[in-house]
């Protein structure tokens, strides 16, 4: 018996060893072979013990006592229960799951609530503590990494025309793109993201950054999410169980806390801007430590989108963005067969909580690229990265550099940046395609050319001209200008303008008012309301506040009507008729829009609209005898634009208009309606769309602009999904002294103009290449009140809308 005990005793520490109680591996797709993250693992059928793979499908399992089994599950796969024997000697075991096909249908919750929806709404419930950004500081470090990657179908690589490509795309990737950021954010509004480093394949000294916020809400508390410029209500916002199905999945252990993985979708017959994923919520708190989330209705897109957004405790109160995932695709990219993906990584670091941040830290730039951005070593890259770069990106970094110094990228990405402005870049110079050829009422079409210095000639100036011929008027016209850069933080700039060109008479125009995308420019080729103008301004603008830019003008301006129109100038106090006219003053424009987003890059700033409202106001002091002015006169001017999404009407667009002059002057200086009339021809926002041009001339008016965007919320049958658009118009104004106003019919809007039509757009739609859809639609608009025509013919106008995207 005592032999027997000491060999017990010998062999029990080899048999102790013998028994699992830590295991490490990965959990994988069994066909793909890519991993699967944040699978849970339950230990010896223990729900109150277990782990998690992490965001690289890696999982770590310690056990107090000896691993017998293994129960991993995870949504779309078969769940999987391993066991072991107590002889087993493992130290590494890769699961490998097998998809499922799974419909994640809504159930009936026979008593009571869905249980879903009580978590959900603990979770909205405590939205306000759980979102870092209301904080009243808080700043992290970011690494960064887009990775842009081609997949030729394999049918494909047999292809002779394409096959030396593909098969390039199989060691390496189109792009590759690092970032390395730093985020500071004070309360209620000041945010400041800087590039401080930048590495981009094929280019050596990239003058564009692309950031994770530039694709999606960085936090997923706010009522809408925006992704790719859509806005998306939130499943995660008030009454959204009324909106979307919840359901529990899976239950996972962390410590005293329980993770409840739930999936989502829009519940049956609720049709509204939605998602679907999944959703991991923490007891600790009810905050989101995992979403995942993507468009639930793709029948239109031309791109498939997922993002991914992990959370973790920064300290011990409060929770912290800590990892996102962006995951862009298309299927067919230019060609037939080929598939273009795009990954985007970013990793958060060193985040702070209340740090001591002040107002002096930020400067009104949202995004700043610093100048040395690009001028990081290898080796400070190393140290940055979170983990290595894979051998394809190598390859990737390698190749492309090599070929971009070769082909010279940089000067052809510039050239590509200088077109979507207009110009055709060339060494020194770039030609104003926008000059080229022209098209008005007046003129008919222009035919000309305009030329202006590039920063490869000089970087703080810019000296530019036109000359351009007018086919139906046999006219020519003409300007040049010289600008001046002088604190490029600030955007203040110096500006030398002459021109002598044709300007619609009594019009209006914002500064910076006008932006890519903007269709209220439609409205120009329907006026033949014009004045020949001989204009020389001297312009100063600046950035002087936070979303507050500013510009002052001083400025000599020659007008001769194209009409017989003349004004009685009573000033001397004997009546002069006068059939030109010159005006010289000053002005002050200043633009005012809360929150938006200013971006440094590209050797220019982008002005990003963040959904809050827009105004502008204008005042010009006009001066008899200041140059060669005939008249003294005030004039203010002014706008507001709000468009914002609701949760069940689609998009709402508010804009507010109105201007009074304070004395009599010419009908060309006053203020025309906003017509866009034409018996056929394009829609244009922010305008009367059955006013004719020059019918009504204001010294003083006020607008109303209202358009209701219902999207695809009312029908959706499959690919057909037309967006139904409301529009309603309202003016009014008075005129001043009318008498004084010779040889024009046109009257003003005293008695009130009222309009109003519907739109249908995106009637029919058409892909192309893969990567943008064109669609096109119609409407009709119908004026009545005091202002309609006699004939009901003449009060209709027939639109036509067109529109694309690249979501």
């Amino acid at each position: 018996m005592r032999s027997l005990i000491i060999i017990l005793l010998l062999c029990l520490p080899a048999l102790l060893q013998a028994q699992i109680t830590n295991l490490q591996g990965m959990v994988v797709d069994s066909a793909s072979k890519r991993p699967i993250p944040f699978a849970t693992i339950i230990i010896n059928d223990n729900q109150s013990t277990g782990s998690r793979a992490d965001s690289g499908g890696h999982y770590v399992v310690k056990s107090a006592i000896p691993v017998t089994s293994l129960t991993i599950s995870f949504v779309g796969y078969k769940t999987q229960r391993f066991t072991f024997q107590k002889t087993d000697k493992l130290t590494y075991f890769p699961v490998f799951m097998v998809p499922q096909q799974s419909v994640l249908d809504d159930i009936i919750v026979v008593a009571g609530e869905n249980p879903a929806n009580r978590i959900i709404k603990a979770a909205v419930k405590n939205s306000y503590l759980n979102n870092y950004k209301n904080l009243n500081s808080y700043s992290y470090k970011a690494y960064e990494k887009f990775v842009l990657t081609g997949i030729p179908d394999s049918s494909a690589l047999s292809d002779s025309s394409h096959s030396k490509l593909y098969r390039h795309m199989e060691d390496n990737h189109l792009l590759v793109l690092e970032a390395i950021t730093e985020r500071k954010h004070l309360a209620p509004d000041l945010t400041k993201e800087t590039v401080i480093a930048q590495k981009v394949s094929g280019l050596q000294n990239p003058n564009f950054t692309v950031l994770t916020s530039q694709f999606q809400t960085t936090d997923f508390y706010d009522p809408f999410i925006n992704i790719t410029t859509t806005d998306f209500v939130n499943p995660i916002s008030p009454n959204s169980w009324d909106r979307y199905f919840f359901n529990i999945i899976d239950t996972a252990y962390s410590g005293n806390d329980t993770i409840y993985v739930l999936t989502y979708h829009p519940a049956k017959g609720k049709h509204f801007p939605s998602l679907k994923g999944i959703l991991e919520i923490n007891t600790d708190g009810y905050a989101i430590q995992r979403v995942v989330a993507e468009p639930s209705d793709t029948a239109l897109t031309t791109m498939f989108v997922k993002i991914e957004q992990l959370y973790a405790k920064a300290d011990a109160t409060h929770w912290f963005i800590s990892k996102i995932n962006t995951y862009i695709g298309f299927k067919k990219f230019i060609l037939d067969d080929l598939k273009v993906n795009m990954k985007g990584t970013t990793y958060i670091t060193e985040a702070m909580i209340n740090p001591p941040i002040t107002k002096k830290d930020f400067d009104g730039v949202s995004i700043d690229l610093l100048e040395d951005a690009a001028s990081k070593s290898n080796t400070y890259w190393e140290a940055q990265r979170p983990d290595t770069l894979t051998h394809k990106e190598q390859v990737t970094y390698s190749m492309l550099d090599s070929v971009g110094k070769k082909n010279n990228f940089d000067k052809k990405f510039n050239m590509l940046n200088a077109f979507q402005d207009g110009n055709l870049r060339l060494q020194y110079v770039s030609v104003q395609l926008y000059n080229v050829v022209k098209f008005n009422r007046q003129e008919g079409f222009r035919l000309g050319m305009g030329l202006e210095t590039n920063s490869d000639l000089f970087k703080k100036y810019k000296i530019g001209g036109f000359a351009g011929y007018g086919l139906r008027d046999q006219l020519w016209k003409y300007g040049g200008f010289f600008e001046w850069k002088m604190y490029y933080p600030k955007n203040i700039k110096l500006l030398l303008n002459y021109s002598m060109s044709y300007e619609e008479s009594g019009g209006t125009k914002y500064y910076q008012g006008t932006y890519w995308g903007n269709n209220e420019n439609y409205r120009n080729y329907t006026i033949d309301n014009f004045d020949l103008v001989t204009r020389k301004e001297i312009a100063f603008t600046s950035r002087i506040r936070k979303y507050i830019n500013l510009e002052l003008t001083a400025f000599d301006a020659e007008k001769n009507p194209t009409n017989n129109y003349q004004f009685v100038n009573m000033h001397s106090g004997e009546p002069v008729v006068e059939d030109q006219f010159t005006f010289s003053g000053i002005k002050a424009a200043l633009r005012f829009s809360y929150k938006e987003k200013i971006v440094e890059s590209l050797d220019k700033y982008y002005w990003i609209n963040t959904g809050h409202p827009t105004i502008w106001l204008q005042v010009t002091q006009g001066f008899n005898g200041f140059i060669d002015g005939d008249y003294t006169y005030t004039k203010y001017e002014s706008k507001f634009n709000y468009s914002f999404p609701t949760r069940s009407w689609g998009i709402t667009t508010l804009t507010l208009e109105g201007g009074w002059v304070n004395n009599s002057i010419p009908a060309t200086d006053l203020f025309t309606g906003r017509s866009s009339y034409s018996p056929l021809g394009l829609f244009s926002t922010n305008s009367f769309q059955t006013m004719r041009s020059g019918e009504f001339i204001n010294s003083g008016f006020g607008a109303v602009y209202y358009r209701q965007d219902f999207q695809s919320n009312i029908i959706r049958w499959g690919k057909f999904q037309p967006n139904f658009v409301f529009v309603t118009n309202i003016g009014w104004g008075t005129l001043s002294n009318p008498e004084t106003h010779l040889n024009i019919s046109a009257r003003s809007m005293d008695k009130g103009y009222f309009e109003s039509g519907l739109m249908i757009n995106n009637i029919f739609g058409k892909k192309f290449f893969g990567i943008a859809r064109f669609s096109v639609g119609g409407g009709v608009f119908y004026r009545y009140g005091p202002y309609a025509f006699s004939n009901p013919l003449d009060n209709i106008a027939v639109k036509v809308s067109w529109s694309y995207n690249f979501k």
